[in-house]
């Protein structure tokens, strides 16, 4: 076991932490002092009077035998009160007891968006713990009404009914006395002139025969060229009644005419007045943290239109803006402070 010289005794905590280094140090450096203790020994200092100052263990263990009877300092430092040996801190030392939640500060305002930083290296770091529960903000501003949905599938169509049975045919009524001539109705507009066919050749009139049965109604033929209009003949003899005929079927739809040229645009009537406007208003501060309605009413008349106002826009953001009423006009603020809000209302 080397001895200590008394020449350092007072630089003897300079040394020890000298030597402890060197005794855990992964790499030995051209001006280290090594000192090696013989199997199961170790490396003790001691004080002028021969008391054992520090030891350090082969084995890696430290002792300071003089540390428990030292004062109190605020550096944290784990050792057994027996022995002085330096041992390593239990989980949770060196934490005190969480202290009561302080009351929470008034809400500052927001401060300018810094620069975005560069990006840290990834690493897990330790689960940090849960901060206090931050003031509820304000209630944000009503967003817009969604769009309508697309319309449903149109459900398949239900099954024809039963055709009924046809009724009986009824008595043919006596002619009615002729109504009286309506007025003329306006002239339509005329649609361009089809080309003019060729004059088919005048046939031989025939002697009239007697009146036949009338026969089923044929299909509508295609409507031939017009020809010329001849002279009228006499009338003949009116023929018995027939059977009605089965009804053809419907001929195509004919194309549509061309429009018409669109009408003069009337003269502009006269602008009506105005009328004579009065305004109506009222103020009221902002209840900080809360939306505020402030509402102005006609003392007479009807609301027409109105406006709203602030002493602080930056803070306070206008929610609604609405006629509340026939003669009143509304105006609601989302409030960060308590600066005077005002509503006009334009009352005729």
């Amino acid at each position: 076991m080397s001895r200590f010289n008394p020449r350092f005794a007072r630089h003897w905590a300079s040394t020890a932490l000298c030597s402890v280094i060197a005794l855990h140090a992964t790499g030995v450096l051209a001006a280290d002092i090594t000192v090696t203790p013989p199997a199961g020994g170790g490396f003790v200092i001691k004080g002028s009077a021969g008391q054992e100052r520090m030891r350090v263990q082969g084995t890696g263990e430290v002792f300071v035998p003089g540390l428990p009877s030292t004062g109190t300092s605020s550096n944290l430092t784990c050792y057994d009160s027996g022995t002085g040996q330096l041992t390593k801190c239990q989980p949770g030392v060196g934490s005190g007891a969480t202290g009561a939640t302080g009351a929470t500060g008034a809400t500052g305002p927001a401060g300018a968006t810094g620069p975005t930083g560069a990006t840290g290296a990834s690493g897990t770091g330790a689960t940090g713990a849960t901060g206090a529960t931050g003031v509820t903000g304000p209630t944000g501003v009503t967003g817009a009404t969604g769009a309508n949905g697309t319309t449903g599938v149109t459900g398949p169509a239900g099954a024809t009914g039963v055709t009924g049975p046809a009724g009986v045919t009824g008595a043919t009524g006596a002619n009615g006395a002729t109504g009286v001539t309506g007025a003329a109705g306006a002239t339509g507009v005329t649609g361009p002139a089809g080309v003019t066919g060729a004059t088919g050749p005048a046939g031989v009139t025939g002697a009239t025969g007697p009146a036949g049965v009338t026969g089923a109604t044929g299909a509508n033929g295609a409507t031939g060229v017009t020809g010329p209009q001849g002279a009228q003949g006499p009338q003949g003899i009116q023929g018995i009644q027939g059977n009605t005929g089965a009804t053809g079927p419907a001929g195509a739809t004919g194309p549509t005419g061309a429009t018409g040229n669109t009408g003069a645009t009337g003269p502009a009537g006269p602008t009506g007045s105005v009328g004579t406007l009065t305004t109506a208003t009222n103020t009221i501060p902002c209840v900080n943290g809360q939306a505020t309605t402030v509402t102005a009413t006609c003392s007479s008349g009807n609301a027409v239109s109105g406006g709203c106002s602030t002493a602080d826009p930056l803070q306070n953001y206008l929610g609604n803006a609405i006629r509340s009423g026939t003669n009143a006009w509304a105006c609601t603020y989302s409030c960060v402070g308590t600066p005077q809000i005002k509503a006009e209302a334009y009352c005729q």
